[in-house]
């Protein structure tokens, strides 16, 4: 047991008294045990006793656990409430953290297991912890912050999480504060980039295999999950999985078993998964490239990592950081940006997000001497320079640059814009919708222009080629 200054409570709502036996032959005399039968005594003995935790079961009569976990988060004492839930039985926990429950357990419960998600959210109350993981995200933005709420409240669980986003966003990031945070912290976090690796290598790349499972497999080779095992696997990019795998996947999410190649025995994990799309994985289930089954296996809790451009104030505080880091690692402690520069960088929309911002910044800085200029981003300037918007309203057309604009290299789109005033409008969907098809204009533009292929022209841009790959273009 850990050394507080007090020997702390915990409250137990359930309606089994057997329960209570077996808590309290748990927990004691490490914690002191407080009991109720109903949630009408529970709610009244969370408020004479204050515990620091209350253990609540879902299914009780007269008042269920959700109305109960409802009740005592208006008492506003801020006592975790960790949820006991049948087997199985995921949409509840969901639904009961959402409500604010502080973590989940199935019974019959693992004594041992228990007892670590008591001693964790006691740690979590009483430390800041949370908040060191956050150095390595740059942003203040209201849209930043709704991500950490949501990363800090859903983190501590093992829920599975599917975090959206762009490329570039800081999506593999997030998975790792969250595995931070975690009750697995001290085991590894494997990530697997699903984009990458070729389809025939996926099975044994995921499960590994046996030696002479094939030709050319001298020795036994341990797949990812296994390095894994009581940690977090972080399934990047997991819209690019192949169907096939896709189902041997959810067999190992629904069993925690899986089989190497070339073996007959099956191995027994413990993971908690983390994934990653930047795609919309429910238009993917409607055009048959992703199993529904699967999906609502990974998105136990879905988190939106928010675009750029979208980040109210961060790209100039991203800027700066980003300015200072590389200044500082290749001795350039003098280094400034002038406001031209920041104006030029601020104007830009970054389709490739976060990492195009700092690879770009960083080969500035390298050529820099004492102030980085608008001459130390040519390609950001010739787009820049080269493209004119004007929007228009009432049409929906992009008009292409005229023979005289491709002699002065100029390209001006009028963009029509038309909408259906009498219906609910999404703003935020409508600019989002508007920001691609410009960007998505520009980029078959420049394209035809110089005639590059996928890699030059992402080059150019200043983006990753992943980025190109998944954008719907015909070019």
């Amino acid at each position: 047991m850990k050394n507080y200054d007090r020997i702390k409570t915990i409250l137990v709502i359930d309606d089994e008294p057997g329960i209570h036996k077996s808590l309290e032959y748990l927990l004691k005399p490490e914690y002191s045990m407080h009991a109720a039968l109903s949630g009408i005594e529970g709610i009244q003995k969370a408020k004479d006793v204050s515990p620091d935790i209350i253990l609540l079961d879902l299914i009780m009569p007269q008042m269920g656990g959700m109305e109960v976990l409802k009740k005592l988060k208006q008492l506003e004492n801020d006592i975790p409430v960790i949820i006991f839930t049948g087997h199985g039985s995921i949409d509840s926990a969901i639904q009961a953290i959402k409500l604010g429950a502080a973590d989940y357990i199935e019974k019959p419960f693992d004594g041992c297991k228990l007892k670590q998600i008591v001693e964790e959210c006691i740690e979590k109350k009483k430390s800041s912890q949370n908040l060191s993981n956050r150095q390595d995200i740059i942003g203040e933005s209201p849209q930043i912050k709704k991500v950490w709420q949501n990363v800090e409240r859903y983190g501590i669980t093992d829920l599975p999480i599917l975090l959206y986003g762009e490329s570039g966003t800081g999506k593999e990031l997030f998975a790792k504060a969250i595995h931070k945070i975690s009750r697995r912290r001290q085991e590894s976090m494997v990530p697997i980039d699903c984009s990458i690796i070729p389809e025939a290598l996926f099975e044994s790349e995921l499960f590994g295999y046996e030696k002479g499972a094939f030709t050319g497999a001298n020795i036994q080779k341990p797949g990812h999950m296994f390095l894994a095992d009581k940690g977090t696997f972080f399934l990047d990019e997991i819209s690019n999985l192949p169907l096939q795998y896709q189902a041997k996947l959810l067999r190992v999410i629904q069993e925690q078993q899986y089989t190497p190649l070339g073996s007959t025995t099956s191995k027994t994990v413990d993971l908690r998964f983390i994934s990653s799309s930047n795609v919309n994985l429910e238009e993917s289930i409607q055009n048959g490239s992703f199993r529904s089954d699967l999906y609502y296996r990974i998105s136990g809790v879905c988190i939106e990592i928010p675009p750029l451009r979208e980040r109210e104030g961060d790209i100039e505080l991203l800027i700066r950081h980003f300015v200072s880091k590389y200044a500082l690692q290749l001795n350039k402690p003098n280094l400034e940006i002038s406001d031209t520069t920041m104006e030029l960088l601020l104007s830009y929309p970054w389709p490739g997000n976060v990492r195009q911002l700092n690879h770009t910044i960083h080969a500035a800085v390298a050529s820099a001497d004492l102030v980085v200029l608008p001459d130390h981003f040519p390609t950001i300037q010739k787009i820049l320079c080269s493209s004119t918007i004007q929007r228009i309203p009432y049409s929906s057309t992009i008009q292409r640059a005229s023979d005289h604009e491709k002699e002065n290299g100029e390209i001006t789109f009028n963009m029509n814009i038309s909408c259906d005033v009498t219906k609910q409008i999404n703003l935020k969907d409508l600019e989002k919708k508007l920001t691609t098809k410009f960007e998505d204009s520009i980029i078959i533009e420049i394209q035809k222009r110089f005639a590059l292929n996928r890699t030059e022209l992402a080059k150019f841009l200043g983006i990753d080629p992943k980025t190109l790959r998944t954008r719907q273009m015909e070019y």
